[in-house]
């Protein structure tokens, strides 16, 4: 169990940017289960270069900087007993395509400016800096199947010796729980940007197989219930 204090941290940046970007943090963080995964399981390491794809409002910084200032001064009254502490990122360099989101991630965490950047740009052709975690959540489906070839191909090129992919994506083999994801997923696009392009999707046995050509070793972990239960977590190395 999350402590909703935790959230209330995490989300509370978001006040300055507008009552939307307060609710969307506040619901985001509350309901989706990525972000509970990787406080529990550490999967970002302290001090890692983090490059967040498709970071929208910056939820990932928020939630990485509120957990470690709240672990810091709250962890003796309610840190889960079975959670590692959260690590304390060296860098992290957020890309999205939708400007309303890139202000609002930058108006939110504007005091860890020195750490923390944001940058409007496409994906398919930003510049990616070199990383020790890079974070695909929910974004790779937005792009055609040779863009997201092409961007795993730079994410490979940008890891650090012993980087790690987190890569969040939907399983389209997932019956209607997969088309309940996608549905998710239009409604906010539209709702984010105006936008209502096409999805490209992949089965979960196409994601691997895509990864494994890229010369990738991946393990997947299934992402929750309900409108998440299409979703899978692929966290990915580079192979020797």
């Amino acid at each position: 169990m999350v402590p909703n204090a935790l959230i209330e941290t995490a989300s509370r940046p978001y006040r300055a940017a507008g009552r939307f970007a307060w609710h969307f943090a506040s619901a985001k963080l509350r309901h989706d289960p990525f972000f509970a995964y990787i406080l529990a399981h550490g999967a970002i390491p302290d001090g890692a270069r983090i490059l967040d794809l498709g970071s929208g409002q910056g939820l990932l910084a928020a939630w990485l900087i509120g957990a470690h200032a709240w672990h810091r001064d709250n962890a003796h009254l309610a840190w889960p007993a079975r959670w590692p502490a959260p690590p304390a990122p060296r860098s992290i360099h957020g890309i999205d395509l939708t400007p309303r989101d890139v202000d609002r991630a930058r108006i939110a965490l504007r005091e860890h400016a020195a750490r923390v950047r944001f940058v409007c740009d496409d994906i398919r052709v930003a510049p990616f800096p070199q990383a020790d975690v890079v974070v695909a959540c929910d974004v790779l489906h937005y792009v055609d199947a040779n863009a997201q070839e092409a961007v795993l191909r730079r994410v490979r090129a940008s890891l650090a010796s012993g980087g790690v992919l987190l890569l969040r994506v939907s399983d389209a083999d997932a019956g209607w729980r997969a088309s309940v994801d996608r549905a998710v997923d239009i409604g906010m696009q539209f709702a984010r940007s105006g936008r209502t392009d096409g999805l490209t999707v992949r089965s979960e046995a196409q994601w691997l197989a895509l990864l494994r050509d890229l010369r990738f070793t991946a393990k997947i972990h299934p992402m929750g219930n309900g409108t998440h239960a299409a979703n899978r977590l692929l966290i990915a190395r580079p192979a020797d």
